[in-house]
């Protein structure tokens, strides 16, 4: 049975995936819904999570980019973070608004899942490995969500087996909040990219510092001006405890606002370094380093990334993915990216609402 199960899933990836090169770019496309998640493996493989057909999903490629593991959930939802080793995959999401938190094995099979809520609106799950086969999952509701009555932020730490260290902590607030993405650094120490909204206010980009133990150790306000809405999103921390954070603020237009991204940098002790402003009609989606030592931010619409000296945010260059497309009216929509390691950029989304992931090959 296990085997004819296989079989079938195999007959159906080989119908549903649309794969082409275009511009020296290789793309695929997986059916509806929408990847909000991608690494590269160290065998040079890729991971991703997302949603699809409105069920949480996690696909596994090879280095040759064909597909080795495939998982869909029997609960709606979606996964928009995971964590793996060569024994398993460790993803979290949502269903019904509430965290979930799954181990998926290496064929594809659910080994167990869960849920937990703690009173309020979960939409994403950012899951960080802790060390010693221990993660901590951190839940809120979506940067994007207005329509969440209360919100606040889950702290679940767990291991791989599925059982929860500790006490499930948590920070509940009047007003909105979400944490969009999350980082840690060698000491334990948790950064959260933060959008912040109060009543009667437009919504503030922050960064906050927790301690291991859930402590908040400080939080900085990313030059809000009162007039415009601004929204926190992707986020890193360097080996010198250098933060690195990316979203969106609105700019002033002929007719109301207009989107732009960020991209900011602040000491480990909370103090701005510096901060730029990059692209029009756009709002920027994940971030990292490479290994010439660049940041390398994406931007949501149409997978552009902008390169950036990390000491000043001084422009060091940009990778368009597409040749044409066009970030005020695109059906390209980016949320995350990685290196490969004959460093290919990776990155993964939606694009003509279908689950997508593209490489563009290293120049």
């Amino acid at each position: 049975m296990r085997i004819f199960v296989t079989l079938l899933a195999s007959v159906f990836l080989i119908v549903s995936c649309k794969k082409e090169t275009v511009d020296s770019l290789w793309q695929k496309s997986f059916g509806r819904g929408d990847a909000f998640f991608v690494r590269s493996s160290p065998d040079s493989g890729i991971v991703s999570c997302g949603m699809l057909n409105n069920k949480p999903y996690l696909v596994r490629l090879s280095k040759d980019k064909n597909i080795e593991v495939e998982f869909t959930s029997a609960r709606d939802g979606l996964f928009n973070s995971v964590w793996f080793d060569d024994s398993c995959f460790i993803a979290g999401g949502n269903s019904n608004r509430k965290m979930l938190l799954a181990r998926i094995d290496n064929e594809g099979y659910k080994v167990w899942d869960t849920t937990i809520t703690e009173g309020f609106l979960i939409d994403r799950v950012n899951i960080l490995y802790t060390g010693i086969g221990n993660l901590l999952a951190i839940g809120t509701a979506s940067a994007d969500s207005s329509d969440a009555v209360a919100t606040g932020i889950l702290f679940v730490r767990f291991d791989t087996t599925g059982n929860i260290i500790g006490n499930i902590d948590f920070i509940k607030e009047t007003g909105f909040i979400s944490a969009n993405n999350a980082a840690i650094d060698n000491n334990g120490n948790i950064y959260l990219s933060l959008t912040r909204k109060t009543s009667g206010t437009k919504t503030k980009a922050s960064v906050a510092k927790y301690s291991s133990d859930f402590q908040k150790l400080w939080e900085t306000e990313l030059y809000n001006n009162s007039n415009f809405g601004a929204s926190g999103r992707g986020i890193i921390v360097n080996g010198d405890g250098d933060v690195f954070v990316t979203g969106k603020t609105e700019v002033s237009r002929d007719v109301g606002t207009l989107d732009e991204s960020f991209l900011a940098s602040l000491t480990g002790t909370g103090n701005i370094r510096w901060k730029r402003y990059i692209e029009n009609s756009n709002a920027g989606a994940s971030i990292i380093l490479n290994d010439a030592g660049d940041l390398m931010m994406l931007n949501r619409n149409c997978f552009i990334v902008n390169l950036a000296n990390p000491e000043n945010g001084s422009d060091a260059g940009q990778i368009r993915m597409f040749s044409v497309c066009d970030s005020y009216d695109t059906d390209a929509f980016a949320e995350s990216m990685d290196i490969l390691s004959n460093n290919d950029l990776l990155a993964a989304g939606s694009k003509g609402d279908n689950f997508y992931i593209a490489v563009k090959p290293a120049e």
